[in-house]
């Protein structure tokens, strides 16, 4: 810390030895009399009490667009039985809602780190129950479209830059297993609440299960929100003085690039191994086991390749998780036909393709500086919605091509080149960092 003699305030010098303006304290951190380091200014149990919530707020987010599934299939064989034009417009919520997750991150980013984390996850989680609320008296599918996919989507799309990018303000040795502990929640929310969602479902109803889902947001996302901060804020920068020279950098958009095509790749296994096995002769039942051990093999991957990442390097563990999930796409998923290989491809896709989620926000931070790492974290969030929007409809019109309807090849060729373009860029980006092979980066 250093004394800025023009504003006669405390100022946080970058961890990076790029030059930074400096931080000043406001109400999401405090002020520093007793060292270099601004987190010695808080008790010890903020910094894990940060990591749990930013868990919580991922789970509760990222959770529900995985229930939306189950409340959708009800709705298409209960409600809205022989009206396909409304069961097609229920398939577009889910899509919506993957949209906005990214969509918000520029503009979550940037609110976080100009104005407050906590009172901005308030406010998502705010309008989170609120669209939750609202769905639940709608009566046609295109108000679902509004509510669950525009309203709630916004809400968590307002959630999920600052929850994933606060933990690594508060860490330095550990700052990959805080981050991908905080992330896990989503895989950690999406195997809890899809089957509680069933059970209130299946015991009530879907109005009432997006009802009681709307109280447990509320209550469980205020209570997270009072923990999300981060200990030092600058704000000397405002809506007005934003970063635009980020985007001359050629790091900057080649990590851009990355982040479109990794997330255009990564939903489609997801969303098609099911089918993809059902069509190989597997039962429905066992296409699920396989695909929900995919999901356990993601939430796994969050943590330990954030811990592996402490110890060989941000952007050394980047490499090699593009370089197995594009493995994984291009010689596994062709032969995944039965249940031994079928598992092999749901653990090494599910973790490595996991894993890239906690290295995505901790590489913004080790190539662009810790102290603006929302915002730059969500201008590639937001860069990543335009492939989350078109990933998915690109693998089904080649699926659905001629030739294409029951082989699937196309398809893994494709999600497999856009891993590798990925790791492309990523190597690119760790060579211009740094050309010694051995360095731990």
């Amino acid at each position: 810390m250093v004394l800025d003699k023009k504003s006669n305030a405390w100022v946080h010098k970058s961890e990076t030895d790029s030059p930074t303006t400096g931080a000043l304290f406001t109400d999401d951190s405090a002020e520093l009399g007793n060292g270099l380091d601004p987190t010695l200014a808080f008790p010890a149990y903020t910094r894990y009490a940060v990591v749990a919530s930013c868990f919580v707020i991922q789970g509760l987010s990222c959770g529900l667009v995985h229930a939306w599934g189950v409340q959708q299939e009800y709705l298409a064989a209960n409600v809205y039985v022989g009206e396909p034009s409304k069961i097609k417009t229920l398939g577009y919520i889910g899509t919506l809602m993957y949209f906005s997750l990214y969509l918000w991150g520029m503009l979550a980013g940037w609110l976080a780190e100009v104005w407050s984390y906590r009172k901005l996850c308030f406010v998502g989680i705010v309008i989170m129950a609120l669209g939750q609320l609202l769905a639940s008296f709608c009566k046609e599918p295109w108000q679902l479209c509004l509510t669950e996919g525009i309203v709630f989507g916004l809400g968590i799309g307002l959630v999920f830059s600052p929850t994933s990018t606060a933990p690594a303000r508060w860490f330095t040795k550990r700052r990959g297993l805080a981050t991908g502990i905080a992330v896990a929640g989503v895989g950690v929310g999406g195997l809890v609440i899809a089957p509680l969602t069933e059970y209130l479902v299946r015991k009530t109803s879907v109005e009432w299960s997006l009802r009681i889902s709307a109280i447990y947001i509320i209550v469980l996302g205020s209570i997270a929100c009072y923990f999300v901060r981060v200990p030092f804020q600058d704000k000397t920068r405002t809506l007005r003085n934003f970063d635009w020279y980020a985007f001359g950098d050629r790091r900057f958009a080649i990590h851009a690039c990355m982040a479109f095509f990794v997330t255009a790749a990564y939903i489609v296994p997801y969303a098609f191994l099911p089918e993809f096995w059902v069509a190989k002769g597997l039962s429905s039942q066992t296409a699920s086991v396989l695909i929900a051990v995919a999901n356990v093999a993601s939430s796994v991957g969050r943590v330990a390749i954030g811990f592996a990442a402490d110890y060989v390097g941000v952007l050394n563990s980047l490499v090699l998780c593009l370089t197995i999930a594009s493995i994984s796409c291009f010689v596994l998923w062709p032969f995944a036909t039965g249940v031994g290989v079928g598992v092999v491809m749901g653990l090494c896709y599910g973790f490595t393709a996991g894993g890239y989620w906690s290295l995505a926000p901790l590489a913004a931070g080790k190539l662009f500086g810790i102290d603006k790492l929302a915002s730059n974290a969500g201008i590639f969030y937001t860069v990543s919605a335009v492939g989350a929007w078109l990933g998915g409809p690109a693998a089904g019109a080649i699926l659905s091509g001629p030739g294409h309807g029951t082989n699937f090849i196309g398809m893994s060729v494709y999600v497999g080149v856009l891993w590798l373009a990925a790791l492309v860029l990523a190597v690119v980006n760790r060579t211009l960092f740094s050309k010694s092979i051995m360095a731990k980066i």
